[in-house]
């Protein structure tokens, strides 16, 4: 059995030495394990935080735990005076939840009054002083509140996001290089002004997704990659763009699908899909211009770190990777085909499909994954 986090430890050596029971401080921390766990604040007061938002209390909970310390309360005595459990207290405090205005007036009202142990005082009882001064305070909790509930909604809405990653863990996005023969002039080393993104074969796709994981992920380390993964990165969160044929992990890591991609003597500078080594999937041509290419989104775990994941965006050609991208990036389109993916995909860390991926006038469209005709293959 895992031994309690040093947080713990503090909290009931504290008990011990200012003449409290070991129970009572056990009871704060049995109570609270619902919702999170101790984490070291490096000052070794315990405080609680969800995890990947260590001490990130948000204003409200940090003026309810100013408060209640003003006072040299415990949680355990302010929840007995307010009549809650200290459960409550610990998540209004660590920002796991919002407490309900009528226990933020109750909050106002007690630490008005000047008490510091007892009940919530009735409101008739307070002087006029102390009426002014709780309704000074409620306002500032409400305002606070308000605050917090729209931060709440934002994280809850960033939750969603098929490109979030709760555990704020780092995540690297790993495009193939452009061969010899395309590259720029800037892509040369050479060159003085060499930009070794140049020589990304999937330049749009690269720049789209980090924007929008960057956003979406906020405490985590996002980077793009050519190709080189070190030992550290094999851990995190990988997102590959691209085939086998321009980025050799892709090859590597899919071996066992029953999808490939594989050269096509009829399609140049591209690689087709196979399925179950029968079927083909080709782009389609009017002409010599393209107008609809073939568009690869899977995600597996991370076989070096099964809490992270693998995601794969590809496609015969780089608009067919950049269409899978843009599924669940675009703006007018991702809550619908987020939609379809939780209404029929058992587990959205492990499945993969092909989609259909419209070109019109050399402009690459968003698959609409709500529409059967543009959903190709799923496994």
């Amino acid at each position: 059995m895992r031994s309690p986090p040093r947080s713990v430890n503090v909290l009931v050596g504290r008990a011990l030495a200012d003449g409290r029971s070991r129970c009572e401080y056990l009871q704060v921390f049995n109570a609270s394990v619902n919702f999170g766990e101790f984490w070291d604040s490096g000052e070794g007061d315990g405080v609680m935080a969800r995890p990947g938002s260590r001490n990130d209390t948000g204003e409200l909970g940090s003026r309810l735990r100013e408060l209640r310390e003003s006072r040299g309360m415990t949680q355990l005595r302010l929840g007995r005076a307010l009549g809650v459990a200290v459960s409550s207290i610990s998540s209004w405090e660590s920002g796991a939840k919002l407490p309900p205005p009528a226990r933020l007036a109750d909050y106002a009202t007690f630490f008005a009054s000047g008490a510091s142990s007892g009940g919530v005082p009735p409101e008739n009882a307070l002087t006029d002083e102390q009426r002014e001064q709780r309704l000074r305070l409620k306002r500032e909790l409400d305002r606070l509140r308000t605050t917090g509930e729209v931060h709440e909604s934002v994280e809850r809405e960033a939750q969603q996001d098929f490109w979030r990653f709760p555990d704020d863990g780092p995540v690297r996005i790993v495009t193939g290089g452009l061969s010899e023969k395309h590259w720029s002039p800037l892509g040369t080393p050479s060159e003085p002004n060499f930009l070794s993104l140049a020589r990304c074969a999937d330049l749009d796709a690269a720049v789209e997704l980090f924007g929008h994981v960057r956003a979406a992920n906020p405490r985590s380390d996002v980077e793009i990659r050519l190709e080189y993964l070190g030992d550290d990165d094999l851990r995190a969160h990988l997102v590959f763009l691209g085939s086998g044929a321009a980025n050799p992990w892709v090859e590597w890591l899919t071996a066992g699908w029953p999808v490939r991609q594989v050269p096509d003597e009829e399609v140049v500078d591209g690689s087709v899909f196979l399925i179950d080594g029968e079927r083909r999937l080709k782009p389609v041509f009017r002409g010599d211009q393209l107008v609809e290419d073939v568009g690869l989104l899977a995600r597996i775990p991370n076989p070096n770190n099964i809490r992270r994941t693998l995601t794969f965006c590809s496609g015969v050609f780089t608009r067919g990777g950049f269409g899978a991208v843009r599924c669940l990036t675009d703006p007018q389109a991702r809550d619908r085909n987020l939609a379809y993916l939780h209404d029929n995909v058992e587990d959205l860390t492990s499945f993969g499909m092909l989609m259909r991926v419209p070109v019109m006038r050399h402009v690459t469209g968003t698959p609409d994954l709500q529409n059967p005709a543009n959903r190709l293959y799923e496994w």
